[in-house]
């Protein structure tokens, strides 16, 4: 009997051990159930207001269906069929992340809206589970790949963000990535094929920068100065991802009309500006990171730390160009956008760090541990451990025998299935291709549509008003009332009370007049003089909420309960006004509004989508 339960654990599924699934899988499952039946609202989190509703259009439904279903899933979150528009720039970015939205629909039709969108983010969770607990094992052997898959499915990322959104969709194909590279092995033709697959994929789930050509430029830049060859193991993989990569980057920059300007430079116009603004965010981020870690979840920082102590332990390694690589991309996305949203970003880096953490744990403990045993198919075990790789049997696989069968046949023979594992790269294509087609067909039918343009004013326009999607408001508070609320938070926000809600709507496009160069909207100013912004482009940038309050409130001067309305043009949505206010100095400044009556609650404020002085 034991011997059979031995058998049965050291069996392979899907190339790793059945032992160290059954250690692994029950806690990350664990974890995730608990979270998912108690945290309740928190399962569809603020981004999940963009992904649920491209979910109902891709099933069919209008734009004002789409956003009411949303709205009974989470009302706490306030949605318009304006965070959809045409001309907003956060929507731009999103909409290109339709694979998870597609990938949902059968999930959906099964446990409806609320409960399907739940599906995809915890199959990426487990998928990056397997992924690194195979490319564990491989490397190091099963106890490494337990002893570290297991930590990071304790991490406070893996479980928390498993929600209705693409962090670990996005977190899994990452990890999927890492798994095909050529780390201390040579690599086939499937694993190019994967590499290529998957840098579609991960581009269509969320923006992850130069992740994949990053890392394996890495590897490939190691083994140059290494063995003297730039006709390496590495160079495959390298033209695969940098390839694949840049054609996506061409495709989203001409498919999607953002506006990035100024994400990285910050307003600077010189090479030296822009360096060293980069250089300021890369300090801002590693403090944000590292100060919620410590609070937060110290066992990610500790995984981390030995990844990073690995990296001077083995520094000649492939799996510290693979967590070298890993991190410089994970710090140009951070630093471009100029914050850690609790490691939400940096999740990207997980796998590879899990890689190099592993290498730690096999120098201090690996002699206790069960050794790399080699894989049939293209898996192949350490250089360091080949000839003993090599010496030793196989790893039983579960095989009903199908593929062997297939394989004989005219179809299976075109498809390569008589060839070694490692050359089967067609049938990953074609079924990747056909999956790809499918999503882009549903999407281009559904949620890839935008809403109409919503401009800064007038009010009817800026509304949506005449579309069929155009919301009804709830009430009708007058400007001089919504101007009042307006000075009075402007003014808390250029003194860090950060507040871009209330009579400011997060999304809605806004005119007003920057009057100081860190103001933003200052290098895209208008003749006018004036500039168009979204505050939700501002993210948890604190300088710049605060530099915006500045402005608003011309320097903290506008005294609030001087509103006074001199022309008054209502619409069934807001008004557009002519009114003066005073300073603290009594200087009386007139200027032209527009404001858009609350759609969310008839307690809300009415929100101001253009503020114009005529002389600031």
């Amino acid at each position: 009997m034991s011997e059979l339960v031995s058998d049965f654990l050291s069996r392979d599924v899907l190339g790793v051990r059945v032992g160290v699934l059954l250690l692994i899988l029950p806690v990350i499952l664990a974890g995730i159930g608990m979270n998912l039946v108690s945290r309740q609202g928190w399962n569809h989190p603020p981004d999940s207001r963009y992904y649920l509703p491209m979910m109902s259009r891709d099933m069919g439904h209008s734009w004002g269906d789409a956003v009411r279903t949303e709205r009974s899933i989470s009302p706490s979150w306030n949605l318009s069929p304006w965070y959809f528009a045409d001309n907003d720039p956060t929507w731009q970015q999103v909409r290109l992340r339709f694979l998870y939205p597609v990938l949902s629909i059968p999930f959906i039709w099964l446990w409806g809206l609320s409960g399907g969108s739940m599906a995809i983010p915890v199959i990426g969770t487990v998928l990056f589970i397997w992924a690194i607990a195979r490319v564990l094992q491989r490397l190091y052997g099963p106890g490494v790949a337990v002893i570290v898959t297991g930590a990071f499915s304790l991490t406070v990322p893996v479980n928390v963000y498993t929600w209705a959104g693409t962090d670990t969709l996005a977190l899994g194909l990452a990890a999927v990535l890492v798994l095909n590279l050529p780390i201390d092995r040579r690599i086939g033709k499937a694993n190019l094929a994967w590499l290529g697959v998957v840098s579609v994929f991960i581009a269509l789930t969320r923006q992850v920068g130069v992740l994949a050509p990053a890392m394996a430029g890495a590897g490939w830049l190691w083994v140059l100065v290494r063995e003297r060859q730039w006709r390496n193991r590495w160079l495959g993989s390298l033209i695969v991802t940098a390839a694949t990569t840049f054609v996506m980057t061409v495709i989203s920059m001409t498919a999607v009309s953002a506006n990035t300007t100024g994400v990285v430079g910050r307003g600077q116009t010189t090479y030296f500006g822009i360096l060293r603004q980069f250089v300021h965010y890369l300090k801002i981020v590693t403090e944000q990171a590292t100060t919620y870690m410590w609070h937060t979840d110290r066992l990610l920082y500790a995984l981390l730390i030995a990844a990073g102590i690995s990296v001077l332990a083995r520094f000649a390694s492939d799996a510290t160009a693979v967590f070298v690589g890993a991190v410089a991309s994970t710090y140009v996305i951070t630093a471009g956008v100029g914050f850690s949203d609790h490691m939400r970003y940096e999740m990207l880096m997980f796998p590879a760090a899990a890689v190099a953490a592993g290498g730690l744990v096999s120098l201090a403990i690996g002699g206790f541990l069960p050794k790399p045993v080699a894989q049939t198919g293209t898996e192949q075990a350490p250089e360091a451990a080949a000839e003993a790789a090599a010496a030793a049997p196989p790893r039983p696989r579960f095989s009903l025998g199908l593929a062997a069968a297939v394989a004989r046949t005219a179809p299976g023979r075109f498809l390569g299935l008589h060839l070694p594992r490692g050359d089967r790269w067609k049938p990953h294509v074609i079924l990747s291709s056909a999956v790809l087609a499918v999503v882009v067909w549903v999407s281009l039918a559904g949620s890839w549509s935008s809403t109409i343009a919503a401009p800064a004013s007038p009010s009817f326009a800026a509304a949506q008003g005449g579309a069929d999607y155009a919301v009804e408001p709830l009430a009708k508070p007058p400007a001089e009332q919504t101007l009042h609320i307006l000075f009075d938070q402007a003014t808390a926000m250029a003194h860090d009370n950060i507040n871009l809600q209330g009579a400011l709507d997060w999304a809605h496009v806004m005119r007003y007049q920057p009057i100081a160069p860190d103001e933003p909207g200052w290098s895209t100013r208008a003749k006018d003089g004036t500039a168009l912004v979204n505050p939700n482009s501002m993210g948890q940038d604190q300088a710049m909420a605060e530099a915006y309050g500045r402005g608003l409130s011309l320097n903290s001067t506008i005294k609030s309960d001087t509103v006074k309305i001199l022309s008054r043009q209502a619409s069934a949505y807001g008004e557009d006004v002519v009114f003066t206010v005073q300073d603290k100095s009594g200087k009386v400044h007139q200027g032209t509004a527009t404001t858009m009556y609350p759609v969310w609650s008839s307690r809300d404020s009415a929100t101001v989508t253009s503020l114009v002085f005529d002389t600031p």
